[in-house]
């Protein structure tokens, strides 16, 4: 994207839906479509009145098709007078065999295999690449759609995919928490600077 042929940089924020009952109960979930705990509800809450804060003006909001992030655009769409759309490509990443797995046993796969992350070889789901491809695709066609700050609603396994695709070098948060807020600025389709990670605070 150019105007009179310099870069735009794009401002982007990916937020990671708040708690849902399966997080709350200690279980993974990929595609999974478990609704916001009751602690999630005050999250989205916070992470609404976050976003508000920073006082974005118009922007574009999307949420994946999952429940638990629908539910936290919701909440950050109220608090800031915004409408949110859906969108499929920004769900969550399948998780093979390890699909609603307590927390526990996936750590104990992990160690046992001497894996670091998760990815489509140790679980058998979809792999981070064709998480992060996905991903690209919804967030290229939203920023080639408006010149908004885009505000996009989605998961921890697919937003670790896409900051990976956009560039494996970069300091990455190495875990996102739930209602946790990735800041990014993006030129020419690469980052114009290193993440920034907000922790959820409430």
């Amino acid at each position: 994207m150019s105007r009179e042929g310099k870069p735009v940089r794009r401002r982007i924020l990916l937020v990671r839906h708040c708690q849902s009952q399966a997080n709350a109960e200690g279980r993974i979930e990929g595609k999974g479509d478990s609704p916001l705990s009751e602690e999630g509800r005050r999250q989205a809450e916070a992470v609404a009145a976050f976003i508000a804060e920073q006082a974005l003006g118009e922007a574009i909001l999307i949420a994946s098709s999952q429940a638990r992030a629908i539910a936290t655009a919701a909440a950050i769409a109220e608090a800031c007078g915004w409408t949110a759309s859906h969108d499929h490509r920004i769900r969550e990443g399948e998780l093979g065999w390890m699909e609603d797995l307590p927390y526990t046993e996936v750590g104990r796969h992990m160690a046992e295999r001497k894996a670091r992350e998760l990815d489509a070889d140790l679980h058998g789901g979809e792999s981070l690449e064709a998480v992060a491809e996905r991903f690209w695709d919804a967030l290229g066609e939203a920023i080639e759609a408006s010149d908004c700050v885009l505000v996009l609603v989605s998961h921890g396994y697919a937003i670790q995919a896409l900051l990976r695709r956009l560039d494996a070098g970069a300091a990455l948060p190495r875990f996102i928490g739930n209602g946790d807020v990735v800041e990014l600025w993006l030129e020419a389709e690469t980052l114009a600077e290193p993440p920034r990670h907000h922790p959820l605070r409430i």
